[in-house]
């Protein structure tokens, strides 16, 4: 969770990477569409289930400040290993990163939320399913629908902006394989921004997940995946044995736990 102040604080940093990076008619008409919508914006989750990333009021924003930093930085570092790609610009780096997820938002219109809270208890307990989607507004892809809130707005997209936003899940996305995979050198992206902000956003819902998890969200997941030392058929047998409850099995009497239970007490008992 983030604390109202960190909201806040959020919230007024991204407004000034839009200031900072963006620029002419563009900058004012992308301000404009936040503000319009900056309760919603500053509030939105960035993922439904809490074992995914951020799923909690200020998640959304927290998210685009990390992918933007993380891009940032990604550049740096293929330029360091060698990189002679030129073939986009820090704004549109930028740009694409901002606003890769603004799908996340809903619809350019009161009451269109993407997220709305989950009144189903099950659905949360069981599924950690703390949002769900809005079946009140069409369904689109994210990255579609990025596009094309930017677009309703008169928002200009270049060409590279246009593949980095709408290629950024990478091949999570089976429609993306067309890009990424492609079967000739010709048909090859020409610039590696789909690729760097695809790997910006991975990597920042990954640190997202672990900084949700805990320090050693791996070896939480190990652990619970290993098995006793020296465990034998019998220890399973057991285990099973007491795990069983009657709330969970109507038929199961109390005569037949009895039985069950004499089985695993000692001979001097």
């Amino acid at each position: 969770m983030i604390p109202a102040e960190q909201i806040q604080q959020n919230w007024d940093r991204l407004i000034q990477v839009i200031e900072h990076y963006i620029k002419d008619d563009r900058k004012d008409e992308l301000i404009s569409l936040y503000n319009d919508h900056k309760e919603r914006i500053m509030m939105a989750p960035a993922s439904a289930k809490n074992w995914h990333h951020s799923a909690f009021p200020g998640g959304y924003v927290d998210h685009v400040l990390r992918v933007i930093k993380g891009a940032l930085k990604l550049q740096n570092l293929w330029t360091e290993m060698g990189t002679v790609d030129n073939s986009y610009t820090e704004e549109e780096l930028v740009f694409a990163a901002i606003n890769h997820d603004l799908g996340k938002i809903g619809y350019d219109q009161d009451n269109a939320e993407y997220y709305v809270p989950n009144d189903s208890d099950w659905h949360i307990k069981n599924l950690g399913q703390v949002y769900k989607y809005n079946t009140n507004i069409p369904s689109m892809k994210v990255p579609d629908r990025s596009l094309f809130l930017l677009q309703s707005r008169g928002i200009k997209v270049t060409e590279n902006e246009f593949l980095a936003i709408k290629l950024h899940d990478g091949i999570y996305d089976e429609a993306n394989k067309f890009y990424f995979m492609a079967g000739q050198k010709e048909t090859r992206l020409r610039t590696h921004l789909p690729l760097l902000l695809h790997h910006a956003d991975h990597m920042a819902s990954q640190i997202e997940f672990e900084m949700w998890v805990g320090n050693n969200p791996f070896n939480d997941i190990q652990r619970a995946k290993t098995k006793p030392v020296n465990a034998s058929k019998a220890d399973k047998t057991t285990r099973k044995a007491k795990a069983i409850k009657v709330e969970n099995n109507p038929r199961l009497t109390t005569a037949t736990l009895g039985v069950i239970d004499s089985f695993f007490n000692d001979d001097d008992e």
